[in-house]
């Protein structure tokens, strides 16, 4: 048995749980560890310390997480909403102009054919493989995207959606055209390269046998057993099926990260993402283990030396940041009408964020020999810098100051004047537009904000409405209801609609408005019958005491008490926690619940103590 030396492997954990800890420790969340990891990679290797050297089992190592890297990537494409989204669309300019999955798509093709003349016009100054470049420029950085759209509430929202979901595109339809084109370079215009097909086949014939197998009551019953026992049968299943993919991929000699691809492609249809302890043990195998041999790999091999090779390599470097940013940017401007400038602008500098995915591609141009070390080295510093500096431009762009910043209400029924007494009451920043004259003096009386003024379209064209406004229509009449809707869903481009519907049989608002919220009357007054005949105390209670105790939905956002348990935090004692939602979990807070950044709190009490609540929660 040949001796192995494990030193290597103890040298990059040491710097894999070092790195995160000390980036969190010093409270530097803004810069990913992954680039620390790739820059420390490059210290220890043997063009600056020279206390590392690759060997055949760190080569093994390294290239299975590169695999399992693509395999976590294509895990987290949501192909349902992929699906949900392609169903929902129909043949008309305000839906396609409108729908999720379309705005993606244009701004990744956008993003392909504007990379053919920034790359054209690169190659005249540095000589590179247009077409090779062409087929990487569109990759991003999910594992950067994502954070931070959670932290800035918008992963949930539309123009998180579509931003999540160009990102899962242009990853999926990169490693597919990256594979093709290797396939040609390998094997040339050959019967060969259609073989890849048999990996589709294969994935539908897997999805098959596992979709028989999911009504098989026995075999759910024997997952369910050996889940969460010494056997972990889900995540052994999990693998098997990564290398099943993998073997499949090599043997008709193609590339094996679309083998990888297609195992998490296949995998993400069988889980749901927001509750799922296997996706939790992949990514822990994942990034607790392989990947970070990877990327540190990648640092250590990175050939710097090759950067000082020739004069013009900081030049390039800085031609592919802005490259990246520009052929990114420019596409992302088709969210202008349903955003605004300023946010469609933010989103195009955070889709160029490059990370795992073009040092991957990166790592695999070189092994065909279309990349030269100098290239590789170059791309990847490139990588590094735009994911410095895209979230940072990101946040400065889209500060929450559009956010909410008001509500607008339209008609002056006598649902308008109670929402504007409760608007009042919860201090919330709110306009009301009437035009009915016996409604005004009660509004004049309880010094309540309004306007009087005929309601129209063209009153919605000249208000300057801005995206992060609430616009809640709520006039008496069923055909001015729907006829401003839809003014402020195809005209305006507005997302944030709140309107009525009058019943099941009459429908206020067309089904083909996406993200528009009705509300029922009918349903709203059988609920609240039901809960004066179920729980009639607390329904008086809780009228009787409208104006003292009142009821918060708080998002924490402060640092200073995230992963700090709810009895180590001094709470008011005139208001108590009710609900707390964590991703798609709903659960009751203790005192030994963790609190994190992110979590929605649910508040009761009186006006002081809810803006304790919020002093303390959001900081």
């Amino acid at each position: 048995m040949h001796e192995l030396d494990y030193y290597p492997l103890l040298l990059i954990f040491a710097i894999a749980w070092a790195v995160p800890l000390i980036l969190s420790w010093f409270e530097i969340g803004k810069v990913p560890s992954v680039i620390v990891e790739i820059i420390l990679g490059v210290v220890i290797g043997p063009f600056v310390l020279d206390l590392v050297h690759e060997t055949p089992y760190m080569e093994f190592l390294s290239y299975t997480g590169f695999l399992f890297l693509i395999f976590l990537v294509g895990l987290e494409i949501d192909v349902n909403k992929i699906i949900n989204s392609l169903s929902s669309l129909r043949f008309k300019a305000s839906s396609i102009l409108t729908n999720t999955f379309m705005l993606a798509m244009g701004i990744y093709l956008g993003t392909l054919l504007l990379s053919l003349p920034a790359l054209w016009l690169i190659s005249q100054f540095h000589e590179l493989n247009v077409i090779y470049y062409a087929l990487l420029f569109p990759t991003v950085g999910i594992s950067i995207t994502v954070p931070i759209l959670k932290a800035s509430g918008e992963i949930k929202r539309k123009f998180g959606q579509i931003l999540l979901m160009q990102g899962s595109i242009a990853n999926l339809l990169s490693i597919l055209l990256i594979s093709i084109y290797s396939g040609y370079v390998k094997n040339g215009l050959d019967i060969e390269l259609l073989l890849f097909n048999l990996l589709f086949i294969a994935f539908l014939v897997f999805h098959a046998i596992g979709k028989k197998l999911n009504r098989v009551r026995t075999f759910q019953k024997v997952i369910y057993r050996l889940e969460h026992a010494a056997n972990q049968i889900k995540v052994r299943g999990a693998v098997a099926l990564f290398f099943a993919f993998v073997v499949i991929a090599s043997a008709v000699e193609t590339e094996p990260i679309l083998g990888a691809f297609f195992a998490g492609l296949l995998l993400s249809l069988f889980i749901t993402k927001d509750r799922s302890a296997l996706l939790f043990k992949l990514d822990g195998m994942g990034y607790g283990f392989f990947i970070p041999i990877f990327f540190i790999s990648v640092g250590i091999n990175l050939d710097v030396s090759s950067l000082y090779n020739i004069g013009e390599s900081y030049g390039f470097i800085l031609l592919l940041v802005a490259a990246f940013f520009i052929t990114q940017t420019i596409p992302a401007l088709s969210l202008v009408r349903l955003f605004g400038f300023k946010k469609a602008f933010a989103g195009g500098n955070l889709l160029s964020a490059r990370l795992g995915e073009t040092v991957a591609g990166a790592q695999i141009g070189l092994s065909l020999g279309v990349l030269t070390e100098s290239e590789n080295a170059a791309l990847v510093t490139a990588s590094i810098i735009t994911c410095l500096l895209a979230p940072m431009i990101y946040n400065s762009l889209n500060k929450k100051d559009e956010e909410h910043k008001k509500v607008l209400v339209f008609g002056g029924s006598r649902a308008s004047l109670l929402l504007a007494e409760r608007f009042k009451l919860h201090d919330i920043s709110f306009m009301t537009y009437l035009q009915r004259e016996e409604i005004i003096q009660q509004f004049d009386q309880k010094s309540l904000p309004f306007e009087k003024t005929k309601l129209t379209p063209e009153l919605l064209k000249n208000l300057n409405i801005l995206s992060g406004d609430l616009v809640v229509v709520l006039t008496e009449s069923n055909f001015l209801n729907q006829q401003l809707t839809a003014y402020l869903k195809n005209e305006l481009r507005h997302s944030k609609i709140i309107t009525r519907r009058q019943s099941v049989t009459h429908d206020l608002v067309d089904n083909n408005f996406e993200g528009i919220k009705t509300v029922d009357h009918e349903e709203l007054l059988a609920g609240h019958i039901e809960d004066m005949v179920l729980r009639p105390n607390a329904i008086d209670s809780l009228s009787t005491s409208f104006d003292v105790y009142r009821i918060e939905e708080i998002s924490i956002s402060n640092k200073q008490i995230n992963r700090k348990l709810v009895k180590e935090i001094a709470f008011p004692q005139t208001g108590s926690l009710v609900i707390q939602k964590r991703g798609g979990e709903v659960f009751i807070p203790h005192g030994n619940t963790h609190l994190l950044i992110g979590d929605q709190i649910t508040v009761i009490g009186n006006g002081a103590a809810l803006a304790e609540f919020r002093r303390i929660l959001e900081g």
